[in-house]
């Protein structure tokens, strides 16, 4: 919009608001909107008399930039700026219900308008008539995930949720005067009726723990191939790009003299020489071959170069697909392993600490016991909120005191450092993780790299998840489903139905309780984040971590009291025991109910009863009878200050006979790796001789874990083989 004086007057030739319809194309583009903006304009503005109120509130940019970083005003996005601007227009001028909306509601139209037609790009809608029934709903369903995802949090109010629907409700009010501009807007009531108030506060409710982790069977397979990367492949990926760096430019090098022989001379520095020494390169290159395997992990990419052209197109695509497989394996890596966001993420500073050799802004504290050592980056904060700090800790692994392995988050690190090294000296940003240029192909050296959107690296991911991760063998449910079918959109949209925002769930499902069917070493992160919760202070400190860990605990919550009415599970503990008791009148509620309405019921009867869980790898502690809580019994804690679990004295034995505690299926390997072990240990001891009436402790483990995994169903018969084998091995090898 150009500049104007403020206190001139309205252009004149201003046609009637009740002829807007007779306008010709022409005649609505030079239309006076406001008193200082046209419809031609990119930005309309009007005069807020409030007092202190800032020129933002009353305009409306059109220039708007999208969740997906481009604008509306961008040439694919001329039909949806078009309607956008006739509806906009019409409630101004011939409103159907009420009068126009006020010059300091513009920025809030602004903001809905962004919502909606975001989410239309996402979804591949362009003009309102498409917006039928069926796709309000799906609006409806995917607006907790998607706001949670655009806003990094879900901690979100109504007022949002109502500025996401607005639009909506306005297609719908001012259909009649659209249809006379050629708009044509909405056949039905996008929500048969519902106000919007209703609506809102059951999003907004259903967000707060209602957005759920990955379910197992897409996290497990997910975070192996993004481990597997993050070895030998990177390793592979990083000396191809010498592609990119040409180290030999300029250098001495030998070639062939023509006569059977070899020469010295210099490099050249053009292009043509640059791309004959590539097409060598990439001629001779072979990929490694893992230890599992007998053939290397990847084809040559160049079987046929094309000589004085350089690397054949098909091989530069391939390159590229290769470079950006190992960026997202190493982006997924960090956020799943740490729970910070996206934000976050594209937030860390690019290069290495000169004195400590890790990568810049990590650190390596010592825990209070001092036997290990936690590793902690801090990053700078994109989104904050009133009493938040600008900058955050997030704990990235840990080790053994005196070890020299890394973490994945640290190793995952170092790649990134790595692989962008070729473009870093000519970046325009310090942050790590740069955005490449469009096309297919990797940029030279000394193309100017800028920092990484959020966006784009979200469509990255699962981009990363179709090429590399087979969802094709999935079955229709999930284990723990809660709602039908579950698994058949992962499946059939091979895992496009990916949001970043779960990686964090996903982080806080497993920290609180580890997924025993991890590779060992992702087990290993996960259990050191669970100790950081404790010992480190870290998480306890971090309140965006503290939010995830709370929606989890809560989806956990759920999950249990869900199986408990379905009778999916067995449950041991005498608390497991009264809870499977208890909703009898819920369980006969909803028998005949799909999945997902199930769901929804037992998620408010949970609420209304504020029942509290917390969870540890051998069992679940539901406070609700404090007075015989026997970890705060042992050190006489008085009863009115005991709201959750004494992690200091807390401890498996102790569990086991409380009233607050709850073991079902997910605390099994833990009780079956304690009878095996403790079981042994009774084996050898007799072997030797020993008198077992010195060691009636660990009797009475093995027969407590014995009792509890009958309860599962478990065949004690197994374990005991196991036993055997152990021991046998033990005798085998002394």
């Amino acid at each position: 919009m150009t500049s104007k004086n403020y206190s001139s007057q309205p252009t004149a030739g201003i046609c009637p608001p009740t002829k807007l319809h007779e306008l010709t194309y022409a005649e609505l583009y030079k239309l006076q909107i406001t008193t200082y903006s046209r419809f031609e304009d990119n930005k309309w503005f009007e005069y807020n008399p409030t007092p202190g109120v800032p020129k933002t509130t009353s305009t409306i940019n059109w220039s708007m930039k999208l969740h997906d970083d481009s604008r509306l005003t961008d040439p694919q996005h001329n039909k949806r700026l078009h309607w956008a601007k006739v509806l906009v227009l019409v409630r101004l001028k011939v409103p159907a219900t009420g009068g126009p909306p006020a010059p300091g509601t513009f920025a809030t139209i602004q903001s809905s308008l962004k919502w909606l037609i975001s989410w239309m790009v996402k979804e591949g809608y362009h003009e309102p008539f498409e917006l039928t029934s069926t796709v309000c709903d799906h609006y409806l369903n995917d607006l907790p995930s998607y706001i949670a995802e655009v806003l990094d949090t879900e901690v979100f109010g109504e007022s949002t949720v109502r500025v996401a629907l607005q639009p909506l409700y306005d297609l719908w009010n001012e259909r009649v005067a659209l249809g006379r501009m050629g708009i044509r807007s909405l056949s039905s009531h996008p929500f048969l009726g519902r106000g919007a108030a209703k609506i809102a506060r059951e999003i907004a409710t259903k967000a707060m723990g209602g957005i759920k982790p990955l379910p197992d069977e897409v996290a497990i397979p997910l975070l192996n191939k993004t481990t597997w990367f993050l070895g030998k492949p990177a390793e592979d990926v990083i000396r191809l790009l010498d592609v990119v760096r040409d180290p030999d430019e300029g250098g001495i090098v030998i070639v062939n003299n023509g006569r059977g022989g070899t020469r010295t001379q210099i490099a050249g520095k053009g292009e043509s020489a640059r791309r004959r020494r590539a097409s060598l390169f990439m001629a001779d290159f072979r990929f490694s071959t893992l230890e599992e395997d007998s053939e290397p992990w990847h084809r040559p990419l160049d079987a046929k170069t094309t000589g004085e052209t350089g690397i054949s197109s098909d091989a530069q695509i391939k390159l590229r697909r290769l470079f950006e497989a190992v960026r997202d394996a190493c982006a997924i890596t960090i956020q799943a392993m740490s729970g910070m966001r996206m934000s976050e993420l594209l937030g860390i500073q690019a290069g290495f600490d000169d004195v400590t050799g890790l990568p810049k802004g990590v650190r390596i504290d010592e825990s209070s016991t001092g036997l290990y050592e936690w590793f902690v980056i801090r990053t700078v904060l994109s989104k904050t909120e009133a009493g938040l700090p600008r900058e955050m800790d997030w704990v990235l692994g840990m080790r053994p005191k005196g070890t020299q392995e890394l973490p994945h988050a640290i190793r995952a690190l170092v790649i990134l450092n790595r692989i962008y090294e070729p473009w870093r000296d000519n970046a325009k940003t310090e942050r790590l993780i740069l955005a490449s240029k469009s096309g297919e192909t990797l940029q030279t050296k000394v193309n100017e790299l800028g920092a990484m959107h959020a966006a784009k690296l979200h469509v990255a991911m699962k981009r990363f998840i179709a090429n590399w991760v087979d969802l094709s063998g999935l079955p229709d449910e999930s284990l723990h489903k809660s709602e039908d079918n579950d698994l058949i959109q992962w499946r059939e949209s091979k895992g496009m139905i990916f949001r970043s925002h779960m990686l964090r769930k996903t982080w806080a499902n497993y920290t609180l309780a580890c997924d025993s069917r991890l590779l060992p070493a992702i087990q290993m992160q996960f259990h050191h984040l669970s100790l950081a919760m404790t010992e480190g202070g870290y998480i306890g400190k971090n309140p965006l971590l503290v939010e995830s860990l709370s929606s989890v605990s809560r989806q956990k919550r759920n999950s249990i009291i869900f199986e408990m009415v379905t009778g999916r599970s067995a449950f041991a503990g005498r608390m497991g025991e009264q809870l499977e008791a208890a909703p009898t009148i819920l369980r006969k509620a909803v028998a005949n109910l799909p999945t997902s309405e199930k769901w929804q019921h037992v998620v408010e009867w949970a609420e209304e009863n504020h029942l509290q869980m917390y969870f540890s790898p051998h069992a679940t502690c539901c406070p609700t009878r404090t007075s015989e809580m026997r970890c705060h019994d042992t050190v006489q804690t008085p009863v009115w200050i005991r709201k959750e679990p004494n992690a200091a004295t807390r401890e498996p034995s102790l569990c086991a006979g409380c009233a607050c505690a709850i073991m079902d299926k997910s605390h099994e390997p833990f009780w079956a790796d304690r009878y095996v072990n403790n079981w042994v240990s009774i084996k050898l001891k007799e072997a030797a001789g020993v008198n077992l009436v010195d060691f009636r402790v660990i009797q009475f483990r093995a027969n407590q874990a014995g009792s509890i995994l009958r309860k599962f169903g478990v065949d004690l018969e197994e374990l005991d083989v196991r036993v055997a084998k152990i021991v046998e091995e033990t005798y085998a090898s002394a």
